[in-house]
């Protein structure tokens, strides 16, 4: 059992929520911002709010993501939050292009609707789960806590996997599917912020704190 995570801060992310939430699910946690901080890790947290691109340019100047590269490699977890999740995957057409961590394959995409007078971009409030089969074993037991369960989103680019197997759930907007959750090994990412999810989010990360994901 995970008994402290790690919160990984590179400038862009909702640090004090993140902690209280997880204070409020019995599990202590750690403020990093370093290289060396990051190789005593043992579950790792990559929350965010903001840009892609913003992201991208912090870990180059942290010089950090070959770290985190490596954490995954040892078989570590991590858990990404909203824009944490996106910058597990390859890339992003935000401002530009930007190079993610690539530990998921894919790319972030903006969110396109026909009309945004009736579906507003970027997406602000709570969305229901509809969860997928794609479950690995380690994860099996998350699926109860995420099918037909509303979690609260705030996001205008949504992820891409290549790989569908690595969509655990997703939810409907504007007639079409948004990625609201992957996984990949000792790896998983919401796009919503269970820390700002109430009971749900709150029941979520204490039960993933008792999975073996290492």
């Amino acid at each position: 059992m995970i008994n402290k995570y790690f919160i990984l801060d590179y400038g862009a992310g909702n640090i004090l929520s993140v902690q209280r939430a997880l204070s409020h699910c019995h599990i202590d946690s750690k403020v990093i911002n370093s290289s060396k901080e990051l190789e005593k890790a043992g579950y790792l947290v990559l929350p965010g709010d903001g840009s892609f691109k913003f992201a991208s340019d912090a870990f180059r100047k942290l010089k950090i993501t070959e770290k985190i590269l490596d954490h995954v490699k040892k078989g570590k977890p991590l858990i990404g939050i909203c824009l944490g999740m996106q910058f597990l995957m390859s890339s992003s057409e935000e401002h530009g292009s930007s190079k993610g961590l690539s530990i998921i394959k894919g790319k972030v995409k903006k969110i396109k609707v026909k009309n945004e007078l009736v579906n507003k971009v970027p997406v602000i409030g709570w969305n229901k789960t509809i969860s997928n089969n794609n479950y690995e074993k380690r994860y099996k037991k998350l699926k109860s806590m995420i099918s037909n369960k509303n979690f609260y989103y705030v996001h205008s680019f949504s992820a891409v996997p290549t790989n569908n197997k690595e969509i655990l759930g997703f939810y409907k907007y504007a007639n079409q599917k948004i990625v609201s959750i992957i996984a990949k090994e000792n790896v998983i990412g919401f796009q919503f912020h269970p820390e700002k999810s109430g009971k749900n989010g709150l029941n979520l990360l204490s039960k993933i704190s008792k999975l073996n994901l290492a």
